[in-house]
């Protein structure tokens, strides 16, 4: 189930803004929260994002696999939303002695990025009632000079990301939901190099995709390709 998809712009006491406080992960718990909704709020042994009512919000932008306890008690009590940010659009901003220089970056964040994380825990939407929210987002990312760290980036150092727009939502109950997203791109029986190919992943990624869907026992191994294993839906 996916929800509407039409761009959604942020709001600040009811205007139109930016989210520069408290960088991502704090701008969406400011967007996700309501009026009556408490913000890092213990719940049992646990400390929530968002709570409005009997609903969890949890906004996780990396390691999957660290929610799993949590998650697991937290549905005993609670419906449980997981949202995880999709960054599509990304402006850098790099702070210069001359002062700070401004591009868009290329690289545009998809529904597939998901995966780097859901394969630390396939089994998260097995777990009831619980859905997991893709928003996809624009962001401002800043990069500081740091000479001792960060060699890989010629030493630009990321100092800050700030929420600047959500622009639309996919929203999944199950795995199989999450299947039907790619299924239409693929042949009914499939390797990973086929999800690579027809989704346009890496093949390291196409491998996670695989073992997701695998684990959560949305496809089953069909016979192989040579050395490579095929797939097709369950059922």
């Amino acid at each position: 189930m996916k929800r509407d998809s039409k761009p959604i712009l942020t709001h600040i006491n009811g205007e139109i803004g930016t989210y520069r406080e408290g960088g991502l992960h704090a701008g969406l718990k400011t967007y996700y929260s309501q009026p009556a909704s408490l913000i890092e709020q213990r719940v049992g042994n646990f400390v929530v994002d968002v709570l409005t009512g009997n609903h969890i919000t949890e906004i996780q932008t990396a390691n999957f696999g660290a929610l799993k306890g949590k998650l697991e008690e937290l549905v005993k009590t609670h419906a449980v939303t997981v949202v995880y940010p999709i960054v599509a659009q990304k402006t850098i901003v790099k702070h210069t002695q001359q002062g700070p220089t401004r591009r868009k970056s290329p690289r545009q964040g998809r529904s597939s990025d998901v995966f780097d994380e859901l394969v630390y825990f396939p089994q998260l939407l097995s777990l009831e009632p619980l859905v997991l929210e893709l928003v996809f987002v624009s962001v401002e990312e800043h990069r500081r000079h740091d000479p001792k760290r960060a060699w890989r980036r010629r030493h630009w150092v990321i100092s800050e990301k700030n929420l600047l727009e959500v622009l639309r939502f996919e929203r999944y109950e199950s795995m199989a939901e999450l299947f039907d997203g790619f299924a239409t791109q693929l042949p009914s029986q499939f390797t990973t190099a086929d999800i690579a190919k027809h989704i346009d992943v890496t093949r390291n990624l196409a491998r996670k995709i695989a073992y997701c869907f695998r684990e959560s026992q949305t496809i089953t191994a069909c016979g192989k390709d040579g050395n490579a294993i095929v797939y097709q839906r369950s059922g």
